[in-house]
Parts: structure tokens; C-alpha cells; sequence
């Protein structure tokens, strides 16, 4: 996985000028929920995939099960760890994790605290893509690629918010949410681009999303 890290050079003065460049990620608009600790890569507008080439526990596998696909290498390792520390399921793990692959693998995972590579991470169903050896992150690449030429990015960003926000919502609350954002999609010019370029027999040249 790759990692964002902010640096200074630890000079006087430094410190107050770097404080102007904090960051408020994710998308306000999907509420509280998507605010807590790391809670806010569920709400990153655009597609966050983890390429899993090696070890990946603790922190990581906490991570690793925030974005929103996981290319894995058949070689990767994984592990949560927190048991054998005396530790409790950290950071959302106990939400997200049953989600993922249903309760009784989930504290299977989390209560032994066992080792298991790529292989078995496809079969739990952790795993959405199972990567030969060095080969993850050009294919998470080839995946952006692909959804990059065919769809919306308007699209992504609201299906994506649609996904994570319905999973707080009763089935009637998510179908009126959804009822309301299609009637909005259906008059925007993505839709109208899309048609045309079915019928047109083209490439879609979509609206980016710059936010």
C-alpha cells in the first residue's frame, strides 16, 4: 500500500506556516459517520485501492479494509494482531471487517489473530482481486484505467457515497436517497453525454470531478 507523508525541516517559524496546509479529506456531505479517525477513506470522492504485495497487520490490515477494493498479491500476508497484544479491534475494524467477509470469519480473524496469505484472502472474500507476484499495483492501475475511459466520474463519487451511507440506512431511507439522486442524474449532462455516445457509437467524454 502505498502512503502519504507530510514533512519539515524543524526550523523556527516552520511550523505555524505548514498548520495553513491541513487537510480535511473525504466528503463532508456524507456526515458524521465519515469523520471519526480513518472513517474518511470510505468518503474519499474517488476510487481508493490498496495493490497488497507483502505484510499487511494491525494498522494496515485496518487500512487495507477501508479502501474500497483489494488487489492482493498470492505471496501477501496478513494479519490483525491485536489479540496477541492484548489489544481490542481497532479503528473500525469490528464494523468494517464483518461487512466484508460476514461475522463468524470476521472474529475468526480477530480473535486468533492467525496468519493467512493472498490465496485464502480470495477465498474469505478479503481479497476482490487475486494478483500474481509483483503484479498488484499495475493491475489496480489497469482497473482505473478501464473505469477512467468508460465512466462517469460523477457517477463513481455518488454510487460510492451511495454504498457506505446505505449501510447506516433502513431499506426505505436508502430507496428515497436513491429515488431523489437519480431524478437529479437524469437531468444532468452526464446522462445526456452518455446517450449520445452509445447512440454515436464513441468514447463518453465525461464532466471530471475536481473536488
Amino acid at each position: 500500500m502505498g502512503r502519504l507523508q507530510a514533512t519539515a525541516d524543524g526550523q523556527q517559524g516552520e511550523r505555524e506556516d505548514l498548520s495553513d496546509l491541513a487537510a480535511k479529506p473525504g466528503n463532508p456531505d456524507m456526515g458524521a459517520n465519515f469523520e471519526v479517525t480513518f472513517s474518511y477513506l470510505l468518503s474519499i470522492r474517488k476510487p481508493l485501492i490498496a495493490a497488497i504485495n507483502g505484510p499487511c497487520a494491525g494498522l494496515g490490515f485496518v487500512l487495507a479494509c477501508l479502501c474500497d477494493m483489494r488487489f492482493v498479491e498470492r505471496q501477501a500476508k496478513f494479519s490483525t494482531a491485536f489479540v496477541n497484544r492484548g489489544l481490542i479491534a481497532e479503528h473500525g475494524s469490528s464494523w468494517i471487517l464483518p461487512r466484508l467477509i460476514g461475522p463468524a470469519k470476521a472474529l475468526d480473524i480477530l480473535w486468533s489473530g492467525r496468519k493467512f496469505d493472498g490465496e485464502e484472502a480470495e477465498r474469505l472474500g478479503l481479497a476482490d482481486r487475486l494478483c500474481d507476484q509483483g503484479s498488484s499495483k499495475s493491475d489496480a492501475i489497469d482497473y482505473i484505467a478501464m473505469l477512467a475511459a468508460s465512466a462517469a466520474p460523477q457517477s463513481i463519487k455518488t454510487i460510492k457515497a451511495q454504498v457506505y451511507g446505505h449501510l447506516n440506512m433502513e431499506l426505505a431511507a436508502s430507496m428515497n436517497d436513491t429515488n431523489k439522486l437519480m431524478a437529479l442524474s437524469l437531468k444532468g449532462d452526464d446522462f445526456k453525454e452518455g446517450v449520445s455516445s452509445f447512440v454515436e457509437k464513441r468514447p463518453p467524454n465525461f464532466v471530471r470531478v475536481v473536488d
